[in-house]
């Protein structure tokens, strides 16, 4: 600014009483505010901040006397007092661009008349619009927090203002300026910026070259920042106005201003800030001091979401990672086809019936129109015992852990007469050609029905007029360890919790169980286990058929049972009776079974 001084005056160097010389006035302050949401007041920052991110501001800028005129005997301040409220608004696009528009309305000026003869200075006493700033910026590199980010931005100045004041230009000009920027930390953290560039003017008045830098801490996140800024301006041409040739205090051509600043954001936007600091050079425009209070709305930029980090394991230990592993829980190897890699072999058993449609994938085996039977060993006598580890493959059997009777018709009470044959499969007894008395002996059960005529020589029973049902029981047989049903127990969801209550279905069957265990007194312990077969997971499995098992034991007190003569046990799928591999195996599975635990001696 002091060129524009300096030509006010130059071109006048011969001054007298005959000729008055109107100095004419130019835009006298050396403060351009930052767009809203900058970090400093004075220094641009590099960043931009979010996308249709709205930010405003009003600031009160009072410089004491930025213009002086200097004699023998003393000084006097052309310009005592220059005081600007601006109104400053910015939006953030893309969090790449900012558009800011900045406009200065001088309110307090006041200022005296040298009186130098020849020459009218015209200090200010009214109010007067300053010149309009527009303003754009690009952010180049570097995110809103980064520790280093670039810019640039550039200023057009509308001439608005008033040169007869001191507040305007009269003439259109522009600002150029490269910048420089960043912050670390969080909590405490540190932030900063630095700006360069020209300033180009009209015709009668000095390009400058500006600059600036500011570093500041900050507390609480963004909540708090404190921290002092420097910048200023250099004219490039031009003669410095010194007190030997107009009586102007401007002996330098570089302005220069310091800052003490610090900012105060609360319910997340609303921004509190204020600043002073003394001007440390002789140009024209620096003040002795500045002061500057500002209010506005200043969100904080949205944070970056951090990178998500995904660790692709590898569950099943096949050395084929789990995003490109098609069973990623079964270890497998690498295949013709990508889309199964990770998987077992097509045909683990080599049967010739792929995996996929194998029901026995282990077991090498024979095509089947059977789902069921696909691929699994031939089974001749259908008894589910697979012929190669059948010891009896023509004869139906049952499934026993011992090789030689796996398969084989059982014979319990060792009486030489098969269970098939056997009417008391698991008491001694002679042979008979009445079948419902073959290998019984007279009455077995007690029940008072003997011989021939009790259908049922091992299980209690009532008597029946029809001879097959004489003497037994309907559904329930009491075996040596077990409290043997014909039917399975059926259960039903009722949608008040995971656990199932008992079928109607199954209302007889219960009673008859129940009687049963009345009429055997000398059965002092029964253990009511749950079981289910190896569909879906072991601990739902494992629950499920707990909650099963005390069903069935609070439906037995219920009726009458001793509650200290029952322990219900679930037991999941870990003691299967049948092949989980097909589906008569896995209905079998699923059942509730009543193991004698105790009997009195």
């Amino acid at each position: 600014m002091a060129a524009a001084a300096s030509a006010a005056i130059v071109a006048c160097p011969t001054l007298n009483a005959a000729a008055q010389t109107k100095v004419d006035g130019f835009a006298l302050n050396q403060l351009e505010p930052a767009p809203a949401g900058d970090a400093f007041f004075g220094v641009p920052s590099a960043g931009v901040g979010g996308h249709l991110v709205p930010r405003a501001y009003v600031m009160f800028d009072y410089a004491h006397r930025p213009l002086r005129y200097h004699t023998a005997t003393g000084e006097t301040p052309i310009v005592a007092s220059q005081g600007f409220l601006r109104v400053d608004a910015s939006l953030a696009l893309w969090d790449r661009l900012q558009i800011s528009v900045d406009m200065p309305f001088a309110i307090v000026q006041s200022g005296q008349d040298p009186n130098v003869a020849g020459v009218d200075f015209h200090p200010p006493t009214s109010a007067a619009a300053g010149d309009l700033r527009l303003g754009l910026r690009g952010r180049l590199a570097g995110g809103d927090r980064h520790p280093i980010q670039l810019g640039l931005g550039g200023y057009l100045f509308v001439p608005t203002g008033s040169t007869a004041g001191y507040d305007g230009e009269g003439a259109v000009r522009g600002a150029f300026q490269a910048l420089l920027g960043g912050r670390v930390g969080s909590d405490v953290g540190f932030v900063w910026s630095a700006a360069g560039g020209v300033e180009l003017r009209g015709a009668t008045q000095a390009h400058q070259l500006v600059f600036g830098g500011g570093a500041a801490l900050t507390l609480g996140g963004d909540t708090f920042q404190i921290g002092p800024e420097l910048y200023g301006a250099t004219d490039l041409g031009g003669q410095p106005l010194t007190a030997g040739t107009s009586g102007i205090k401007a002996i330098s051509q570089t302005h220069l201003e310091l800052l003490g600043g610090a900012r105060l954001r609360v319910l997340g936007g609303l921004m509190f800030g204020a600043a002073a600091g003394p001007g440390l050079s002789s140009a024209a425009g620096t003040p002795e001091f500045r002061a500057i209070g500002t209010l506005g709305w200043s969100p904080a930029a949205p944070k970056e979401k951090a990178a998500v980090v995904v660790v692709v394991g590898d569950r099943d230990e096949d050395g084929i990672k789990d995003d490109i592993d098609a069973c990623p829980d079964v270890k497998g190897e690498l295949q013709s086809d990508p889309a199964k890699d990770g998987c077992p072999p097509a045909d683990r058993d080599g049967d010739k019936v792929l995996d996929v449609d194998d029901a026995c994938p282990t077991l090498a085996g024979l095509p089947s129109v059977d789902a069921t039977k696909n691929g699994c060993p031939k089974d001749t006598d259908d008894d589910g015992v697979f012929d190669p580890v059948d010891a009896c493959p023509n004869e139906k059997g049952v499934a026993s852990q011992d090789p030689k009777k796996n398969g084989c018709p059982g014979d319990r009470d060792a009486d030489g007469i098969l269970d098939a044959a056997d009417a008391c499969p698991d008491v001694p007894g002679p042979k008979s050609a009445e079948a419902s008395v073959n290998g019984c002996p007279d009455d077995p059960d007690g029940d008072g029905i003997k011989g021939a005529k009790d259908a049922c020589p091992n299980e209690k029973g009532k008597a029946d007029p029809d001879p097959k049902q004489n003497g037994c029981p309907r559904l329930v047989r009491v075996d040596q360890d077990e409290i043997a049903t014909r039917e399975q127990i059926q259960f039903k969801i009722n949608g008040r919790s995971r656990g199932e209550t008992i079928s109607p279905v199954s209302s007889d069957l219960m009673k008859e169980i129940g009687d049963v265990i009345t009429q055997h007194p000398e059965i002092t312990r029964i253990e009511v286990q749950g079981h289910t077969d190896d569909s879906g997971k072991d601990d739902y499995n494992l629950i499920l058929s707990q909650e099963r098992a005390e069903t069935v034991r609070k439906w037995l007190i219920d009726a009458g049972i001793p509650g200290d003569k029952l322990v219900a046990k679930g037991y999941g799928y870990t003691k299967p009776v049948a092949d989980n591999r097909i589906r008569q195996g896995r209905q079998a599975n699923r059942r509730v079974v009543f193991v004698i635990l105790e009997r009195k001696k």
